[in-house]
């Protein structure tokens, strides 16, 4: 599965909206005011595009893939958690969160890539072991 990559220009111009916490060539993270004002919107009966819009946000920029998920990533936030983190947040060890008021340091952006490696790294393995059963029929032992 290919995601559109963010050029240089693009993420530039992300960055000079407010509503914007972090945007890199692959991932694009909102602030938690954000998600608030656009859940408080939602509730109101505002249409989800329009409500990008409004906020500095259009398919142009943005691709048509990632503007049609922002509304359901911040749904499934709320729906989840019942709260609203800044940024992007991988809960899926339910602890392990970067919290960060404001836009993240150099070092708290790299300390969150590195820990996104650790994890894909270990998600590879995963299948790859998975892989290894379905095609040998065995079973692998870790």
């Amino acid at each position: 599965m290919s995601r559109r990559q963010f050029t240089e220009e693009q993420q530039r111009k992300l960055r000079q909206n407010p509503y914007v916490y972090s945007v890199t060539a692959t991932r694009l993270s909102l602030t938690r005011e954000f998600k608030e004002l656009f859940m408080e919107a939602c509730r109101a009966g505002g249409a989800p595009r329009k409500i990008l819009e409004d906020h500095g946000f259009s398919v142009e920029l943005i691709g048509e893939r990632r503007f049609f998920s922002i509304p359901q990533h911040i749904r499934e936030e709320f729906k989840k958690h019942g709260e609203f983190r800044e940024g992007y947040s991988s809960r899926s060890n339910g602890e392990n969160v970067l919290e960060v008021q404001g836009h993240p340091s150099g070092d708290d952006e790299l300390k969150q890539l590195r820990h996104e490696v650790d994890y894909l790294k270990q998600e590879m393995e995963f299948l790859k072991k998975i892989s290894s059963i379905r095609n040998t029929g065995r079973q692998v032992h870790c």
